[in-house]
């Protein structure tokens, strides 16, 4: 009697309510991103346009790139995965002509062609295939790029000798920013900075959208729930998305939200190290706002929103929410 009493309670009843339409929202929502992931992914189709094509040359010429790379790789590697890369080539060049993808991934089968031929592995075959695309590349290169570069372990601890202790404990969310204007092109070498992040495959998904102009700031502001009282006094506003189209099969379900998760701190770094302040915004949105998002903001729809960053330049003096971290041994598991 006591359990049917706690169950017909107005407060037991609202909260069951409330529960309950939680997972309904949670199911629409996990329909909905099931939907949006087999139409825009590459899982239906790795070649279905440009996009996707391109996508899967650098996920095949990135597996030859780390094959090389190992400190002694087996001649004859990846036979299969070559034998399609070439196929996906040939095709990609028939139907898009030539561009930086496409000769990157030239040059990298060309390596590993010369890899192969160093070691006594003639691969005649795969020569004259690559011979054909050669010729149709013809004499002006677009991109020397691809492969495997030769670096010195002097040169890797040069430039890396940072303090990174004091340097990441000296960033703080900035939610109070100076007056004075944070130029574009500042924004873009912290970009072009946070180019370096790591990716899946290196397929570089990550897209960042600029809000300079003032009413579009606001406007797209007013999508995200924590900007009060500061949002409005950024300099910038930026959007981070990844394209959709540059995953496939469900395994990478999550990936999106993995690359954008690590190239939007980059950008946080950058921007720190070049002085200017900034404020992670989360995006823990359901479905259909982030579609008006996507829709009155100008974003593709086969995008997916990530965060938003408040961007400004530090004022002389100002508080910052002291964010105390949880102890190192809650986080640590040894195994």
């Amino acid at each position: 009697m006591k359990r049917i009493a706690k169950w017909i309670t107005p407060k037991s009843l609202h909260m069951r309510i409330q529960i309950f339409k939680t997972n309904i929202r949670l199911l629409r929502n996990y329909l909905y991103d099931y939907k949006f992931f087999n139409e825009f992914s590459a899982t239906k189709d790795n070649k279905r346009n440009k996009a996707t094509h391109r996508s899967e040359l650098i996920f095949y010429y990135h597996k030859i790139e780390k094959g090389l790379a190992l400190p002694n790789p087996r001649v004859g590697f990846g036979e299969q995965a070559i034998l399609y890369l070439i196929d996906s080539l040939e095709q990609y060049v028939e139907k898009y002509k030539w561009d930086k993808t496409s000769q990157i991934t030239l040059n990298t089968l060309n390596l590993y062609y010369e890899f192969n031929l160093r070691n006594n592995n003639s691969l005649n075959d795969l020569n004259e295939r690559l011979e054909k695309l050669r010729i149709s590349l013809g004499p002006k290169s677009i991109s020397n790029e691809g492969g495997v570069l030769d670096v010195k372990k002097s040169e890797i601890l040069k430039n890396s000798s940072i303090d990174f202790n004091n340097f990441a404990n000296s960033r703080h969310s900035i939610r109070d920013f100076s007056s004075e204007e944070v130029p574009v092109k500042l924004i873009k070498e912290a970009i072009k900075i946070a180019q370096k992040t790591p990716s899946v495959c290196n397929r570089q998904s990550s897209i960042v959208h600029i809000f300079d102009n003032k009413d579009k700031q606001k406007q797209a502001l007013s999508f995200q729930n924590g900007n009060a009282g500061f949002g409005d006094k950024a300099s910038k506003i930026l959007l981070i998305t990844t394209d959709a189209e540059d995953f496939f099969g469900a395994g990478e379900r999550n990936q999106a939200f993995i690359d954008g998760g690590m190239f939007a701190m980059s950008i946080i770094y950058a921007l720190h190290s070049l002085g200017i302040g900034s404020c992670a915004l989360n995006l823990a949105l359901d479905y259909r706002v982030a579609d008006r998002l996507k829709k009155n903001m100008g974003i593709e729809q086969k995008e997916i929103p990530i965060m938003m960053i408040a961007v400004g330049y530090l004022p002389e003096t100002l508080k910052v929410a002291a964010s105390p971290r949880k102890s190192l041994d809650e986080i640590t598991k040894i195994h």
